[in-house]
């Protein structure tokens, strides 16, 4: 089937050329062509015009290296951070462990607590997004949300039960360090709090494999 793919993408590219070298203009410029072979659809995304002030690709560009990006931006990237040990493996669980208890139906709270623009692109519909640094803080409004989740999903446990309080981030760091804090609450001390191993990238890796990866 690649194979087929790259034939179908090579053709169009062989008659972008015959019609340039016929005159007849390129029907594909400014703009970016999606093809997707198993559905056989294609799509045409226009593209933005180059600026003039650009700084990489502009008239007087003042970007002409490679940036070294975490000097750049000046934090490390989040592919390369330190993977923190603060749980032990009894107060965490594995996302093919989450997953079977989706599935059952059971009452718990998932507990999201990355920042905002990382929601932005993506998430689990179910679950509640309370940033790391908001329970830091203690947020008055954020802890106002955590406790109508907890009473909601009381709701649907048998009397005396303990809820349990998943929490995920996008990898591990953030989940434990939330864990943490939610453990050090004497408020909270009937409730089982614990993190999911690996995070969103480990559901997109090994349970949802059309969930975004970032």
């Amino acid at each position: 089937m690649l194979g087929v793919v790259t034939g179908v993408l090579g053709c169009l590219q062989a008659l972008e050329v015959l019609k340039i070298a016929a005159g007849l203009g390129p029907s594909y410029s400014g703009s970016l062509l999606l093809f997707g072979a198993l559905g056989g659809h294609f799509r045409c995304i226009r593209l933005r015009r180059r600026r003039p002030d650009c700084a990489a690709c502009g008239e007087r560009p003042t970007v002409t290296d490679l940036q070294d990006y975490e000097s750049f931006c000046g934090s490390s990237a989040t592919d390369k951070c330190r993977c923190l040990q603060l749980l032990s493996p009894e107060e965490r669980i594995s996302v093919v462990y989450y997953k079977r208890l989706l599935d059952s139906g059971s009452p718990h709270v998932l507990l999201d607590v990355r920042p905002p623009v990382e929601l932005d692109l993506c998430r689990l519909p179910h679950s509640l997004h309370i940033p790391l640094k908001h329970l830091e803080r203690r947020n008055a409004e954020s802890l106002k949300l955590l406790g109508e989740a907890i009473r909601e999903g009381k709701q649907g446990t048998q009397e005396g039960a303990s809820l349990p309080i998943y929490v995920i981030c996008k990898l591990v760091n953030d989940s434990q360090k939330a864990v943490k804090i939610l453990q050090s609450w004497t408020d909270l001390d009937s409730l089982t709090v614990r993190d999911v191993v690996g995070g969103l990238m480990a559901w997109a890796a090994k349970i949802d494999g059309t969930f975004p990866q970032y």
